[in-house]
């Protein structure tokens, strides 16, 4: 059986406000691709409620660094009472969401990804002493790599939540003039 070691864990991103669920989504697909990550989706949930709509997804994206070493970045996404609001964006109407985004980030290195070493007790007791007399560097040299690329794709997706904070101010500062007149 492999072994996971976490890294990063809980990292988490809260945020308020007016979003795209497409757009987030996209965000997360790009940054992961962009530092060469397979995404997986573990699980996806939409319940619908009276305050609006709530979305859960859980996604494992992965990088493969050699036979015996991987990266698994764990992501939870949980929005919570999504209601649709259309809001003007460069004179043009768009229909966006608004509500609250929770996003927890956890890190995992992973050792012995095909189990070669568990199949006997001879190889298991070998792979300990690989791991801790030759390996030495091994597995720690890919440490800072899973948590530079966490907190980017943490910070790619805060950034875009972060985009969508001023839309539809505009909007707000020309009702407000409209009523003090």
């Amino acid at each position: 059986m492999s072994e996971k070691k976490i890294i990063v864990d809980g990292l988490e991103l809260n945020y308020e406000g007016i979003f795209d669920v497409k757009s987030l989504l996209d965000v997360i697909d790009k940054s992961c691709a962009e530092k060469g990550y397979v995404k997986q989706e573990k699980r996806r949930n939409e319940e619908i409620k009276e305050k609006g709509k709530d979305f859960y997804i859980e996604l494992r994206p992965t990088k493969v660094k050699t036979a015996y070493f991987a990266l698994l970045i764990k992501i939870r996404l949980h929005i919570t009472n999504i209601t649709e609001v259309e809001v003007i964006v460069d004179g043009k109407t768009r229909k966006l969401s608004k509500g609250n985004v929770h996003a927890v980030f956890d890190a995992w290195t992973i050792t012995d990804i095909q189990n070669r070493w568990e199949q006997t007790p001879w190889y298991y007791f070998l792979r300990i002493l690989v791991n801790q007399y030759i390996w030495r560097v091994g597995p720690d040299k890919f440490v800072d790599e899973l948590i530079e690329d966490t907190h980017y794709i943490y910070n790619n997706l805060e950034g875009a939540l972060e985009l969508h904070r001023f839309i539809g101010t505009d909007e707000k500062k020309e009702k407000e003039t409209e009523i003090k007149k």
